[in-house]
């Protein structure tokens, strides 16, 4: 069956995020009730996702990937249809065919996201449900001081939902992390993280935890003592929804997927 992949922006405010639900607006229901009026023959189309976001979290390009028993020859025509019938927050930014042994999910090497932050003494209007406002002095410097002690494979029990550690293991590798001003809008920062996977908050804990380090709420405590500890309640909060970004999907075997970015982020 041929197979296709599609990089999809959206809103998260607009929805109860990206897995289908029985009675709440998600990403994938609102992809998935489209394809029932564009692929008549085929109505049970099933979106595989890259990762699956949570209620406010945006993407600026999630890589999803479905089958058809059919070939699709257009699929600036499909892209089109998609878009006049999904929900408004949600986008087809491109799609391509892709192996038939393709998958989203199983097939992605690694995933990177950025939370967004406006860094100001009064708040913004613009940034609402975009970005987290940060409206106490924050020391970067020492921000930048603790990030190296999150790179590599660490156990991040403590940067996830107790329950959801549970029982499970809790080791992943951080690739990359980082801090980014915009130049535009230098109050706006963006801490930029990229690993081989993340338990569930791993991102919003994790920036929680170094707004906290940098806010100087914490004198005997850091990243090292607070990993080796295994604690949810030594790390710090979990950031609101709305700063986060999915960013990209990498696939180290499937290179053809980096051309659904290339348009997008010259």
């Amino acid at each position: 069956m041929p197979n296709y992949a599609l990089c999809v922006e959206y809103d998260g405010a607009r929805f109860h995020g990206w897995q289908r639900q029985k009675t709440s607006k998600s990403v994938q229901g609102s992809i998935e009730n489209a394809f029932k009026t564009i692929l008549r023959t085929n109505p049970h189309t099933h979106l595989t996702v890259a990762g699956r976001t949570d209620t406010g979290v945006h993407s600026l390009g999630m890589i999803c990937n479905f089958k058809t028993e059919n070939p699709l020859p257009n699929l600036h025509k499909l892209i089109v249809s998609l878009n006049a019938l999904t929900d408004e927050g949600v986008v087809i930014r491109r799609a391509m065919e892709v192996p038939p042994e393709f998958h989203a999910r199983f097939s992605c090497t690694s995933r990177e996201y950025i939370y967004q932050l406006y860094y100001s003494k009064y708040q913004s209007v613009l940034q609402e449900n975009r970005s987290f406002w940060v409206k106490h002095r924050v020391d970067w410097d020492k921000i930048a001081e603790e990030i190296p002690n999150l790179l590599g494979e660490r156990d991040f029990r403590s940067f996830t939902k107790a329950r959801s550690s549970k029982g499970r293991r809790a080791v992943r590798r951080i690739q990359s992390l980082s801090i980014e001003r915009d130049a535009f809008i230098p109050e706006i920062y963006r801490i930029r993280i990229r690993a081989n996977g993340f338990m569930h908050n791993m991102v919003r804990i994790t920036v929680g935890t170094l707004l906290d380090i940098g806010k100087g709420r914490w004198e005997s405590r850091s990243i090292e003592s607070i990993l080796e500890e295994a604690d949810r309640t030594r790390a710090g909060v979990t950031l609101p929804p709305y700063g986060l970004y999915f960013v990209q999907a990498h696939y180290q075997e499937y290179p053809e997927i980096q051309s659904l970015y290339d348009t997008l982020y010259p």
